[in-house]
């Protein structure tokens, strides 16, 4: 299985492309990762993974249930939750993860309990080991 993952500079994209095997494009890979959160951008190519009927794992954010100091990162997640509830109900083999803190060097300033990089790829092989379509998941520290 071939994988295409945004967002592989840092953070969690960085962490999973150490784990899978990775190609250049959406249209060389089995699985999309969207993963690297780009303003409406995730939506976008949300659109054109489903398009390409490629299985796709969309890296959400539970903030998008909630106004927080984050308000534009909540509304754009919240954007590609919607999309993916759309595209899901349409046929597209894609699941939302909506996230609470995960330790990554974007998060190191707040205090909150996180999850650990290793335990959300865990739940993203978890999803694609699955014999049914998921539509979201939503995990957050306790």
């Amino acid at each position: 299985m071939k994988f295409h993952i945004t967002g592989t500079r840092r953070g969690l994209g960085k962490h999973l492309s150490k784990l899978v095997p990775t190609v250049d494009s959406i249209e060389e890979c089995d699985v999309f990762i969207n993963c690297k959160h780009d303003g409406f951008n995730q939506v976008e190519l949300l659109y054109k993974a489903a398009s390409l009927n490629k299985k796709i794992i969309n890296i959400g954010s539970v903030s998008s249930d909630f106004l927080s100091e984050h308000s534009r990162y909540a509304v754009e997640k919240k954007a590609l939750e919607i999309a993916n509830e759309q595209l899901f109900w349409q046929g597209a083999r894609t699941t939302i993860l909506k996230l609470g803190w995960v330790d990554t060097e974007r998060t190191k300033k707040y205090p909150d309990k996180k999850m650990s990089k290793d335990y959300v790829c865990d739940l993203v092989f978890w999803i694609l080991d699955q014999p049914h379509r998921i539509k979201e998941l939503s995990i957050y520290p306790e």
